[in-house]
């Protein structure tokens, strides 16, 4: 039997791709939990990746994203993950803001000394979210529940669509969050689902300041057969995360060098998560 050849040329219809996977994404904002305050151009972010599962929708980033403190320091208070409407609402994923609670994020305890936990946090949406913001804004969650097995030996690049933190722009009290597609290479051998994460990487000529800070949370997709996309993955570290960085003397890996690391995303895998975090529903 002739070997099937791959059939996984992502950049074709990127368009449609892109617009695609902007309905299953948007920005959400690490905030400091002061009355009045919204977010800016300055404003640290990342991305929220929203999908459904068993019939219930749920909001999916990092752990570290949802864990964030100020300034990074451990003794601060931890910030506000906060996603904005068309109206300048805001939903709230941690309780006590001022702005309406979307859900909790949950996270994964941290383990002991020499292991290392999922970088996964996980809120289950609530009705209103879903009616007053994502309704309104077009957003749409990732169906978990029609995914297929996927024959990875066919799959050699991936594509990732996020929110770069260097790439927003603010005029009066609107700010904009540039949408950023990244297509790389899949570099993890022997991939099956039975693998926790996966590897992308590439190297680019010219890299233009590219820097991939805030991607994590975003949704990896590999190419169907029938001409669609499907999410494979969700992104929990890329490189280079500081578009002013330089090569180091000696170093592998500079500025034009690109990495992304993934979570590998089935349904097995999101049903083990929910679990875990005591998410899980009946059906």
């Amino acid at each position: 039997m002739r070997e099937e050849e791959p059939f996984d040329d992502i950049s074709k219809e990127l368009s449609v791709f892109e617009f695609t996977a902007s309905t299953h994404c948007e920005p959400i904002y690490l905030m400091r939990n002061i009355r009045g305050e919204r977010q800016d151009r300055d404003t640290e972010s990342a991305t929220v990746t929203y999908v459904k599962f068993n019939g219930k929708y749920y909001a999916l980033t990092c752990a570290h994203v949802a864990d964030a403190r100020e300034d990074g320091v451990e003794s601060k208070p931890l910030l506000v993950p906060t996603v904005w409407g068309l109206s300048g609402k805001g939903f709230a994923f941690r309780a006590g803001s001022e702005n309406s609670l979307a859900g909790e994020f949950r996270t994964f305890k941290r383990p002991r000394s020499g292991h290392r936990r999922p970088d996964i946090a996980i809120a289950l949406l609530s009705d209103d979210f879903i009616r007053l913001h994502m309704q309104p804004k077009g957003k749409m969650p990732l169906d978990l529940d029609k995914l297929e097995q996927l024959d990875w030996s066919l799959v050699r690049t991936c594509a990732a669509w996020g929110f770069p933190n260097n790439a927003k722009s603010s005029s009066g009290t609107v700010v904009s969050a540039a949408l950023l597609t990244v297509i790389l290479e899949l570099q993890s051998q022997r991939m099956s689902y039975d693998r926790d994460e996966f590897v992308l990487a590439s190297h680019l000529p010219k890299s233009d300041g590219t820097s991939f800070s805030g991607l994590s949370g975003s949704a990896v997709y590999c190419l169907q057969k029938d001409g669609g996309i499907r999410p494979v993955g969700i992104v929990y570290e890329g490189s280079p995360g500081d578009s002013s960085s330089e090569k180091a003397d000696g170093s592998f890996y500079g500025p034009s060098d690109f990495q992304i690391n993934a979570l590998v995303l089935s349904q097995g895998k999101f049903k083990g998560w929910l679990e875990s975090l005591g998410l899980a529903m009946p059906r």
